[in-house]
């Protein structure tokens, strides 16, 4: 699933869950939701990909919608500012 296709998902994230996204960062980027969140920032495997830790998903869900992103869509522009976030303010 690519970032901008979970991040669709958001509404349904529990507080207890982590975004992790493969590299290099992109809207198209594989990525998942850790649950419950880990203790740390380390990278996680599944099915032999490496994803690096992102945002805690309510830190990500909270951004977007503080943007005014609809529920039922994503913008690049809105993704792109969620991932320039991560990278640098979180």
């Amino acid at each position: 699933m690519t970032l901008k296709d979970l991040l669709l998902s958001r509404h349904r994230w529990t507080d207890d869950e982590t975004v992790y996204v493969a590299q290099p960062w992109s809207c198209d980027a594989e990525a998942i939701l850790v649950s419950p969140a880990p203790d740390t920032t380390e990278p996680v495997m599944r099915s032999g990909q490496s994803y690096e830790y992102f945002l805690e998903g309510f830190i990500a869900r909270d951004f977007i919608d503080d943007l005014g992103a609809p529920s039922s869509s994503i913008s690049v522009e809105v993704c792109e500012r969620l991932i320039r976030y991560a990278i640098y303010d979180a």
